[in-house]
């Protein structure tokens, strides 16, 4: 009888101190899953849809709000608006699909931006800003 009873004991101690070693100021991890949940991702896609060699697109999504931010971004010398706005419809359709969202809105209207990387290359960059629907 005593040593079942101080089995029983050893038992209760030990997963005592398996379950004492959860974190007591978020013992679910709420405050990590709203944090991860609220971070922005930043999401090259595999099919770039682009006709120019030396452009690239880049998403910028928030899974939070399902909004997302497209940008294009090449060599002024080589931009092309209507090549452009071709590649982001296609990534945004690709995106969609990837997704599973239905529907899309524009929340801001495109925008195009003319600057000087660090090398001091001229770049043009074409961004647009959607809202996802299911």
């Amino acid at each position: 009888m005593r040593k079942s009873l101080i089995l029983f004991l050893c038992l209760a101690l030990t997963t005592s101190f398996i379950y004492a070693q959860v974190n007591e100021e978020d013992p679910f991890g709420i405050e990590k899953f709203e944090a991860e949940k609220t971070k922005t991702k930043i999401i090259v896609p595999k099919e770039q849809h682009c006709v120019d060699i030396n452009a690239k697109v880049t998403i910028e999504y928030n899974p939070a709000y399902d909004e997302a931010r497209i940008y294009y971004e090449t060599l002024y010398v080589t931009y092309a608006k209507d090549e452009a706005m071709n590649t982001v419809l296609a990534v945004l359709q690709d995106f969609t699909k990837e997704h599973k969202y239905y529907h899309y809105n524009y929340l801001k209207d495109d925008r195009e931006k003319y600057f000087k990387d660090d090398k001091g290359q001229r770049k043009a960059q074409y961004s647009s800003y959607v809202k996802f629907s299911r």
